[in-house]
């Protein structure tokens, strides 16, 4: 049985307390949340969403204040914001923290302009049965994380997200795409993109590559993916190899050496000038820092 752990544990910027369960470093789930007074939520890579089970919470979202009353959330995505002015001493609330890898399991499967539609829409208001429903896979989530009963958890997680998305996406929106014959011009780009990127990210690093493989130019390229997404086509590529260049400094012993091969860098004096330019700080001294949180601040 894996036990909850306190939400300031992991995250002390946003939260004063709240149990929280985890599955890797891809997804939180923090029930009953105290949230730190006059804070701002945004994450550089994390999607963040928030659903209000009871009091209220006064919130500036993309810049306008709204009152969040039971039977709402908030969908915040990855360069987004909301900043909590004011909460009810009786708030309730679940939070879900969903890494870029999870992310990508649901919107990719199911298009990007649903992705893009949240971004634009990023307060919902439930009916009586979606809020419960979305209540009980908050439930299925925590038990699935407390009591883990398979070696996929992930993929677990990932289909009940999913179900969450359907009612927390905007009226329709889901009912909508799965209706529609065809994806966007946009879409469909995006989505062999993201393919290819699979594919190639630890061999090719240009943005011209990709725009070959499509037959468009690098210009449309990075005009289509900032379009459905927020993001140049050059900043999808980063992540992707960033994602792998972390994980492997963190999680795992091998050396900068090794890890350069293993992402298609010619030598390390490369791969070092590439993750500076990008995280704004050398390889070893990333992989010391992170293993120092990691280890609760001991070196």
């Amino acid at each position: 049985m894996n036990e909850p752990i306190n939400a300031s544990d992991l995250f002390p910027q946003y939260f004063l307390s709240g149990k929280m369960w985890h599955c890797g470093e891809d997804f939180y789930l923090i029930k009953h949340p105290v949230f730190k007074p006059n804070i701002t939520i945004s994450q550089s890579e994390r999607t963040c969403f928030f659903v209000v089970s009871e009091g209220w919470i006064n919130a500036l979202v993309d810049g306008s204040q709204i009152k969040l009353l039971p039977g709402m959330s908030v969908n915040i995505m990855p360069k987004q914001s909301v900043r909590i002015l004011e909460v009810s001493e009786d708030m309730n609330a679940v939070v879900y923290l969903l890494s870029r890898k999870i992310s990508e399991m649901i919107f990719v499967k199911k298009g990007f302009a649903i992705y893009s539609e949240m971004r634009k829409n990023p307060v919902v208001v439930h009916n009586d049965y979606s809020m419960r429903t979305i209540l009980d896979i908050a439930d299925l989530l925590r038990d699935t994380m407390e009591h883990p009963y398979s070696d996929n958890m992930l993929d677990v997680c990932a289909t009940l997200l999913n179900l969450y998305f359907r009612l927390a996406a905007p009226d329709n929106l889901f009912r909508a795409h799965d209706e529609k014959k065809a994806l966007s011009r946009y879409d469909q780009i995006m989505s062999r993109f993201t393919e290819l990127l699979e594919k190639f990210y630890r061999k090719e690093r240009e943005v011209k590559f990709y725009a070959d493989q499509l037959c468009v130019t690098p210009k449309y390229l990075s005009a289509c993916t900032k379009h459905v997404t927020g993001h140049t086509a050059n900043w999808w590529i980063n992540s992707y190899v960033l994602r792998d260049a972390t994980q492997m400094l963190v999680h795992s012993n091998m050396s900068i050496k090794a890890i350069t091969s293993a992402l298609g860098f010619e030598d390390q004096m490369l791969f070092g000038k590439y993750f500076r330019r990008q995280l704004g700080v050398a390889p070893t001294a990333y992989r010391k820092q992170e293993l120092k949180k990691l280890n609760g601040g001991q070196g």
